[in-house]
């Protein structure tokens, strides 16, 4: 699925596209609409978003400005299976600093013949979702095939820097999506729009606006709107949908006021960098030791006589178990960096920022790596927009390259990350030396080598190594810390064989991180062979990297993003039961990928002593794959699912 991004600074040059699609006010519903039983566009969508209408208004004042948008949108339902439509969710911003404001909200739900029941306030909740988001929670009573929902709210803000982004498409098909905006000709925004397909309205007019203290000022009124989009779906491997929606997003280019000097918020890198620096929550938490005193005294009786290569693992060691993540993605400290250490809790921002401040006093080259989730969204590094990112690592700059490095996991080695931060690329925010850097993941890794003897029962015993690398050995380490290893073992196996007995475990290298992780264990399933006759069916592979295809889907619309490459190897030797051979050599096989984006090899071949050696052996190097190579992507891992469901029949005398 491609995508078109444009900048584009916001004037008042007028273009203006028409199309047929209308907006109709609140309350007004069409007949055709009571009426409509499908939705043309998409005869299967059990449902369909007529309409909706965002407006953002934008008045100022001497020390500022205050942002309002209200939203108007209505959902109409065709099938039963689309009644999960009137479980309407509404997330906001809600942390004191950057708060909005949340109001007006008004529900009703239209009956096919036109009746209309307003939704009661005993069906609306709030919920605080975490320190920053709260959501509006409204359940609508009764609703029905043919029905149409119907809200509106109004949000408010002090955020005049980015306004408000907004989504034109929805997983629901949206017949047509609009947005008006009303903003004084002195605030000059630039606008990143990124759409399938060009806009079908984009409207633009000058005109005056009253203030409220009495005169008027120049502003402009602009309205964007896309008609008829398709309904988007989750598909397996994707970093967010939000990278594939129609969206426009904002932020403020400069302020022109009469009878001033222009003052440039949106300027290039460089500028951005120099002032996140002076940000209290930012910059001055890694710069001014006063913040961090507490912390830096700790650590250097910590690191007493460490050799200087070695303390960006030691900096990321003692911040990983000194402060715990809790769980929240941020690019600005709570409070100071002591206090976390105090508190011995922190945001993302708090962890990797005391990293940097941490190695910087050091004398270790370190600055923080803003980044963007995979959740959030990609980042354009065309343009110094600071809502792009959500979040913040440390980076260490060498002359032989960089050290990423990530202390919201305990576990996590140099260069390893959580999944959610591998967004491709990250920024460093630098004013010296501004750069954007990749996020490479190392290769994650995982390879079984077993010795086991089959019984004409269908029990087989023996012993397995298993050795797994990359953030694979960070979530075992992880499960090791609170478990230990028979249950670890066990739960792995739980699925398929709830009863394996797992004895004689040993660990190896569990707390050397730079380190692959080994576990030998001997164990004991029952039940893992099936008798039918003279006939012993065995399914050989116990447990592999990737068992099932997860690619469903006949066909995708957007491209395949693995995280992190990885390679998995499963090499079995199988002693037969007495009397017992193989009835039959299974068929081998070889295939790659186009560009060596991936290999799969199995072969299962007869050995000496009434032995079988089954291996299997799969790696993905290429990370994405458009949706023009999903087909073949499919077959392959149609391929590596065949072998690890693969049975061995085994015939008697």
């Amino acid at each position: 699925m491609l995508k078109s991004v444009l900048l584009v600074l916001l004037t008042a040059t007028a273009i203006a596209v028409f199309s047929q699609e209308k907006y109709e006010k609140w309350g007004k519903i069409p007949v055709e609409d009571l009426q409509m039983t499908v939705y043309a566009h998409d005869s299967a969508a059990n449902a369909v978003i007529l309409q909706e209408r965002a407006k953002i208004d934008l008045k100022f004042f001497n020390s500022g400005g205050n942002v309002t948008i209200a939203i108007h949108r209505r959902i109409k339902i065709f099938d039963i299976s689309a009644l999960d439509q009137g479980n309407l969710f509404i997330p906001y911003r809600s942390n004191r600093k950057n708060g909005e404001k949340f109001r007006d909200l008004d529900v009703q739900m239209i009956l096919p013949n036109g009746d209309k029941q307003k939704v009661k306030s005993d069906n609306v909740f709030t919920e605080k979702r975490s320190k920053y988001w709260s959501a509006k929670k409204v359940f609508i009573p009764n609703l029905q095939k043919g029905c149409i929902i119907e809200y509106r709210y109004e949000m408010d803000s002090e955020d005049f820097i980015s306004l408000y982004d907004w989504y034109f498409q929805h997983e629901l098909p949206t017949r047509w999506s609009e947005l008006e905006m009303e903003i004084p000709q002195a605030f000059v925004y630039a606008y990143l729009f990124r759409s399938p397909h060009p806009l079908d309205v984009q409207d633009s007019e000058d005109f005056y606006a009253g203030l409220a203290e009495g005169g008027k000022y120049a502003a402009i009124r602009k309205k964007f709107g896309l008609a008829h989009l398709p309904g988007l779906k989750e598909d397996p491997y994707m970093t967010t949908l939000d990278d594939y929606r129609a969206h426009i997003g904002f932020q403020l280019n400069a302020v022109n006021f009469p009878n001033q000097p222009e003052k440039k918020y949106m300027t290039n890198w460089a500028d951005l960098a120099t002032e996140m620096e002076g940000f209290s929550s930012f910059g001055r938490q890694y710069k001014q030791l006063g913040n961090f005193s507490k912390l830096w005294n700790a650590f250097s009786a910590y690191v007493k006589d460490t050799p200087k290569a070695d303390l960006p693992e030691k900096a990321l060691r003692f911040v990983s178990s000194n402060i715990k993540w809790n769980g929240d993605y941020w690019m600005y400290a709570v409070d100071d960096l002591d206090d976390a250490y105090a508190r011995k809790t922190g945001n993302s921002a708090d962890l990797n920022l005391a990293v940097v401040a941490l190695l910087r006093t050091a004398g270790i080259d370190a600055v923080p790596l803003l980044t963007s989730t995979r959740s959030n969204g990609e980042m354009y590094p065309e343009y110094p927009f600071l809502d792009q990112f959500n979040t913040v690592l440390a980076y260490v700059r060498l002359p032989e390259g960089g050290i990423v490095l990530d202390a919201t996991d305990p576990f996590n080695a140099l260069n390893d990350v959580r999944t959610e931060f591998l967004n491709r690329q990250g920024w460093l925010a630098d004013s010296g030396k501004p750069a954007w850097v990749n996020i490479v993941a190392p290769e994650i890794s995982e390879t079984w080598y077993g010795n086991l003897k089959l019984t004409e029962d269908g029990q087989i015993s023996g012993r397995i190594s298993l050795q797994v690398t990359g953030h694979l050995a960070t979530e075992w380490r992880t499960e090791l810390e609170s478990k230990s290893p028979k249950e670890v073992l066990k739960s792995h196996f739980a699925a398929q064989y709830p009863d394996a007995m797992v004895d004689s475990v040993e660990v190896m290298d569990q707390r050397d991180l730079q380190k692959p992780l080994k576990i030998d264990f001997t164990c004991a399933i029952a039940n893992t062979a099936t008798a039918v006759n003279e006939y012993l069916y065995y399914k050989p592979v116990l447990g592999f990297v990737v068992e099932e295809n997860p690619f469903k889907s006949l066909k995708r619309q957007y491209p395949v993003n693995f995280p992190r490459p990885f390679k998995g190897q499963y090499v079995m030797n199988l002693e037969l039961p007495a009397g017992y051979a193989l009835e039959e050599t299974p068929k081998g096989a070889k295939i790659s990928l186009l560009n060596n984006g991936g290999k799969l090899m199995f072969t299962c071949n007869k050995m000496a002593d009434n032995k079988v050696q089954v291996i299997l052996k799969l790696n993905i190097a290429q990370l994405e794959f458009n949706p023009d190579e999903y087909d073949g992507l499919r077959k392959f891992f149609d391929l590596n699912s065949e072998k690890v469901a693969m049975q061995l029949v085994l015939k008697k005398g």
